[in-house]
């Protein structure tokens, strides 16, 4: 398995864990569901199910479809970008929660460097699958 492949498949695992966890520190401690539900909904959601999901999809799209992976390094980027993404809209979601106003454009920022993890990912799929790509040998 590639880098990218093996890197996206640990992150969802930790990712896992964290989700995990929130949810019996939640149960434990109710009172800050309000809090934390979001945030552990995402961290289950984008952290495991789809980083769980990128780096299965790109072990296997490109061999499915015959061909190398259009771009290695837009791979690499868009694992750093989405776990930057994540991490930080979490954790500014959660104080933004928890403290009130004036974590706003903090929560956008990361929202938006998730959202351009994403695009990266659709794109280079979508090069990989549907572009001209080299054929594997």
């Amino acid at each position: 398995m590639s880098q990218v492949t093996l890197r996206f498949i640990k992150a969802s695992l930790i990712y896992l864990l964290v989700g995990v966890s929130m949810g019996v520190l939640m149960l434990l401690w109710p009172r800050w569901i309000g809090v934390y539900l979001p945030v552990h909904a995402h961290i289950n959601l984008l952290g495991w199910v789809s980083m769980l999901m990128f780096g299965v999809s790109y072990h296997i799209l490109p061999r499915f479809s015959g061909k190398q992976l259009y771009s290695d390094m837009l791979a690499t980027l868009h694992f750093w970008f989405a776990n930057i993404g994540l991490i930080g809209l979490s954790f500014f979601w959660a104080m933004q929660r928890h403290k009130g106003a004036g974590y706003e454009a903090f929560v956008i920022l990361f929202t938006l460097i998730e959202a351009v993890a994403c695009y990266m990912f659709v794109f280079n799929m979508w090069m990989t699958i549907f572009g001209k790509a080299k054929e594997t040998a």
